[in-house]
């Protein structure tokens, strides 16, 4: 046997004859059982307000009030409480002001039946479920929306950004969009001129987009890998997501850094072995030479024996510096403060720095704590990083930047200038041994320089613009 739906009602009306008419009515309706209960007064409906009914019949005249006052009280209460005014005749302006305070519907007395009743009822009902769903599933998504920790906007079909989450505003900053302002578009923050067409062209379609991936300026007109979502969310409004690629490109990138060194340095040893030994029997055989031949021809031959001696000394030379750049280090840690060490290897290049007029800009973390280093090594890595963003930057204009962060369990130092830059296809080779675009110079400096950061544990990463200059970032894991 089906139990029947059982609907309360609360009926507001003055009139006891208007109850027992509408309660005839239900009376007659046999799919849903109605349970009606009646308060004649502003005063006595607000008393039973928390009595759970399910729906609110109030007529439009209550003595000295009105049915538009308990429509507020309601309201205040219950926001989609589903509520039917009843009114004595249909003006048109009642039921505007009524459905403005939130009523489902308007019934005039005397023009309705049972059925008519039943209906209003039952979707007055549906209504309210809806709207309560709806205000729920709103919360829900604007919880989403202001709590998510990725970038997440609302745009129209034209590219306006319509409204943003706070970690959008923490990584692309007010400028990027500014709700006192109508000129803030989605297509300014793609700097590159395939990706603005390929959303132009979404719009054209009316499509949507999943995982592309984009460059994306951000605030203080810096540009990060991310990808991108947009998903319609009706006929004119799109929802973007943007995910920063920028930390997982950075991680695989000290991955390939610290393959390519492990692969740099096994090449090295199979090369000095194949090397050295032939090379020890070259020098032994010029030192025979110089024995055994006879003095007039040793003469004829002018300084041959010198000339190969020199050069098996200097491949000897550079095989062996190859060797110990490519040679995870022996360290000598102890506590340092990094802010003092950048100091020291600045004392270093003074010299350099005042011949050029070059600025320094330093953004030390004041209460930055100590880490376990190698100092005398490490300061020999730093040195080498500032001579090269000496050595890049011009004279009296050179601008020096130096700034020592804490971040996500991580010592962070950034050594950047706003030199010519680096080309790059030579960014990719940089910590390459023999590496270099300096006229003079082994190219063995940053390979060293990457295998100090790599012995520490560490990671070292670059950046560059050409004409506008390179940083260097280093990190150092924190003692735990």
């Amino acid at each position: 046997m089906i139990t029947k739906e059982t609907i309360r009602i609360l009926y507001v009306d003055d009139d006891p004859d208007d109850f027992f008419l509408v309660s005839s009515l239900l009376k007659r309706i046999t799919n849903t059982s109605y349970e009606l209960e009646s308060a004649t007064s502003l005063e006595e409906s607000i008393q039973k307000l928390d009595d759970n009914f399910d729906l609110f019949l109030v007529d439009y005249k209550l003595g000295k009030d009105t049915g538009l006052e308990l429509i507020r009280e309601i309201k205040s209460i219950r926001k989609h409480a589903p509520v039917i005014m009843l009114t004595g005749m249909g003006t048109g302006d009642i039921d505007r002001e009524a459905f403005t305070l939130g009523a489902s519907d308007y019934l005039v007395k005397g023009e309705f039946d049972a059925q008519t009743l039943d209906r209003t009822l039952r979707y007055a009902i549906r209504d309210a479920q809806l709207m309560e769903s709806l205000a729920s599933a709103a919360v829900k998504f604007r919880s989403i929306f202001e709590l998510a920790s990725d970038p997440f906007l609302l745009m129209d079909d034209e590219g306006k950004i319509l409204e943003v989450n706070p970690a959008f505003l923490k990584k692309f900053g007010n400028k990027a969009y500014n709700s006192d302002t109508e000129n803030s578009f989605f297509k300014d923050l793609l700097p590159e001129k395939f990706s603005r067409q390929e959303l132009e062209d979404l719009f054209f379609n009316g499509e949507e987009l999943y995982d592309m991936e984009a460059l994306m300026t951000v605030d203080h007109g810096h540009t990060i890998n991310s990808l991108i979502s947009i998903v319609k969310q009706d006929g004119r409004t799109y929802q973007v997501l943007i995910k920063d690629l920028s930390a997982i490109k950075a991680k695989e990138e000290e991955e390939l850094n610290l393959k390519k060194f492990s692969s740099t340095g096994r090449i090295a040893r199979l090369l000095a072995h194949e090397v050295k030994n032939p090379l020890t029997t070259i020098l032994l055989s010029a030192d025979q030479l110089n024995l055994e031949l006879p003095e007039h021809v040793r003469a004829e031959s002018g300084d041959l024996i010198d000339v190969i001696r020199r050069n098996c000394d200097r491949i000897n030379h550079l095989v062996t510096q190859l060797l110990e750049s490519t040679r995870f280090t022996e360290l000598d840690s102890k506590s340092h403060s990094i802010n003092m060490l950048l100091d020291e290897s600045l004392e270093h290049v003074k010299d350099r720095l005042e011949f050029k007029k070059i600025t320094i800009l330093k953004q030390y973390q004041t209460d930055i704590c100590d880490i376990q280093v190698d100092g005398e090594k490490v300061k020999i890595a730093l040195i080498n990083l500032l001579v090269n963003a000496i050595e890049a930057m011009p004279e009296k204009t050179g601008k020096l930047i130096l700034r020592t962060t804490i971040k996500n369990g991580q010592c962070r130092i950034e050594i950047k200038d706003n030199g010519e830059g680096i080309p790059k296809e030579n960014v990719e080779r940089l910590f390459e041994p023999f590496f270099t675009s300096k006229p003079t110079g082994s190219g063995l400096g940053l390979t060293n320089t990457q295998n100090i950061i790599l012995s520490h544990g560490g990671s070292i990463r670059v950046k560059s613009d050409v004409g506008r200059g390179t940083s260097f970032l280093i990190t150092f894991s924190l003692p735990s």
